[in-house]
């Protein structure tokens, strides 16, 4: 039996292992998020993957060989489709922590995604690729193989291969069948560290005081959701959607030069309720959050969400809102974000002296509109005489009136809580910003907030602050500057400064809200610097 016979037999395997292994290197040429560098490399190490996985089924023969390439076909079916449909719609590749977005992502969230973003050439290659791999798949399978005690080093250094790309993460970059799932698995026993730390340190908690005097304090802090401030009218936009915020303009703090540091939800709130930043993102698990900070210095802690905060793998940022003392899930009920008042209402009755509530809205996400009750349905491009892009279509200016509207809606149910507050009489602010911007056609064809090749709306947001006269009277050591340059990734020092906390490591220099505040070096949202990148994109 001659190797060369076996190879000629076996030419359906070259071409299945092909078909996985260079599926999507085959379009690298869209990743503008991937350098030259690093594309090569890719490339490299999925050539090897794929003369290991096409040696390997020729020790293997009949039913053995059938289920080898089947399961190498099933296990690659999520993440190359995925994969290219994701480079295909917004030029990037997803790699590493990208996908764990994906894992965060509830079912109705999933769905509305494709409603919005799936187009049919997507379809047309996901069923491609499934039908070219089954057809493969049949035509495969031989009845020789070659003997491993004869070649047993060639069969160990196969093995070696394969084992090799799946210990270092960065070598499975262009192999995204082995990148999804070792991302997976990190993804998981993140979220089983964070557990395991928080157990640790409750033990021995982290010691921090209040340096309020009055003893009765209501905090409040919003979270919108995929909301621009360049789409509110108390930022200048052109529309009216922030008629509530409008009346009361005077009461508030609106900060004018604020962005988020990532542009998903994850990638922001880890950094938000952590001390995690770009430089040291290790300290997500290995520092206090704010739940525990604000825990250890005698308040009671709210976390109050319609979104769904936590994934069947209990990872992502909900690991840490479901330290709270209190949780309320309340996207079960699938409901707009009104549902969130009465809840409210009911918490600040509760008789705790010091407490913080963190709400987090469902405000904008995508599908715009399927954020808001009918009633909410305000604008009309059809009679609304506002200048639109020459590039923008019936649908595309459809799809701005659904956001729009949703921003309307917002600042009704930001409003309406503010009013909560404010009817307490107590020493209490309410700080709202969203975790990361939109972009809905303002400057371009296009819509969403994309990992790589960001502008500016996918990371500008609404920050703003409110505050009591009870609270202005007490709080002396704040200063209110609305035009300083800040990322929300130092969010947890801002807190601070707001909340008379102090601890070990507060830096007041990190703070918005401190006199000893310092101008950031660098703003980076994601990987691309804000102020020397982002901005200076030609539109």
């Amino acid at each position: 039996m001659h190797s060369k016979d076996i190879i000629i037999e076996k030419k359906w395997n070259f071409l299945l292992c092909f078909l996985i292994t260079f599926f999507n290197p085959c379009f690298f040429f869209w990743a503008d998020n991937l350098t030259t560098h690093v594309k090569v490399a890719a490339i490299i190490t999925c050539f090897f993957v794929y003369l290991a996985s096409t040696s390997i089924s020729f020790f293997l023969k009949n039913k053995a060989e059938k289920i080898f390439l089947c399961i190498f076909f099933i296990l690659s079916l999520v993440p190359n489709t995925v994969v290219w449909s994701y480079l295909y719609m917004s030029e990037t590749y997803m790699h590493r922590d990208m996908f764990w977005v994906l894992y965060g992502s509830n079912m109705t969230e999933s769905e509305e995604y494709f409603e919005q973003f799936i187009s049919w050439p997507m379809y047309v290659m996901a069923f491609v690729y499934i039908v070219g791999g089954i057809f493969l798949l049949c035509k495969s399978g031989s009845t020789r193989a070659l003997s491993v005690k004869k070649y047993t080093a060639y069969f160990t250094t196969c093995i070696l291969i394969i084992v090799s790309v799946f210990s270092f993460q960065y070598l499975t970059t262009g192999v995204s069948t082995f990148d999804y799932y070792v991302s997976g698995v990190k993804y998981i026993l993140e979220s089983r560290k964070v557990k395991e730390e928080v157990k640790l340190r409750k033990a021995s908690p982290i010691k921090t005081s209040c340096t309020l005097s009055d003893p009765n304090q209501v905090f409040v802090v919003i979270i919108g959701e995929s909301l621009t401030r360049n789409h509110m009218h108390i930022y200048g936009y052109q529309r009216e959607t922030t008629p509530e915020l409008d009346q009361i303009k005077n009461e508030l703090d609106v900060y004018s030069d604020v962005i988020a540091p990532d542009t998903h939800t994850i990638g922001v709130l880890k950094k938000v309720l952590t001390f995690a930043d770009h430089k040291h993102p290790k300290y997500y698990t290995e520092k206090p959050s704010v739940i525990e900070l604000f825990e250890s210095a005698g308040f009671e802690t709210y976390w109050v969400s319609n979104q769904e905060f936590l994934s069947k793998w209990g990872g992502s940022y909900g690991v840490i809102a479901a330290e709270a003392n209190h949780v309320y899930d309340l996207r079960i009920a699938q409901q707009d974000d009104e549902i969130v008042l009465p809840v409210i209402e009911s918490i600040l009755q509760d008789p705790y002296k010091r407490k913080i509530i963190f709400v987090h809205l469902m405000g904008s996400h995508h599908l715009y509109s399927a954020r808001y009750p009918d009633e909410f349905k305000y604008f009309d491009y059809r009679t609304d005489s506002i200048p639109y892009k020459p590039f923008l279509n019936d649908e595309m200016k459809q799809t701005i009136d659904d956001y729009d509207n949703s921003v309307r809606y917002t600042d009704y149910i930001v409003s309406d809580i503010i009013h909560q507050v404010k009817a307490l009489d107590q020493s209490s602010f309410v700080l709202f910003f969203s975790d990361h911007g939109e972009e809905v056609y303002d400057v371009r064809n296009a819509s969403g907030h994309h990992m790589s090749n960001v502008y500016a709306g996918q990371c500008e947001i609404p920050f703003i602050l409110w505050r009591s006269d009870k609270y202005k009277q007490e709080e002396t050591n704040i200063e209110i500057n609305t035009s300083r340059p800040y990322s929300t990734e130092d969010l947890i020092f801002g807190l601070s400064t707001l909340a008379g906390l102090r601890y070990k490591d507060y830096k007041p220099e990190f703070s918005l809200f401190s006199r000893e505040y310092k101008r950031p070096a660098k703003r980076l949202v994601g990987k691309e610097d804000y102020d020397q990148g982002i901005l200076k994109k030609k539109y």
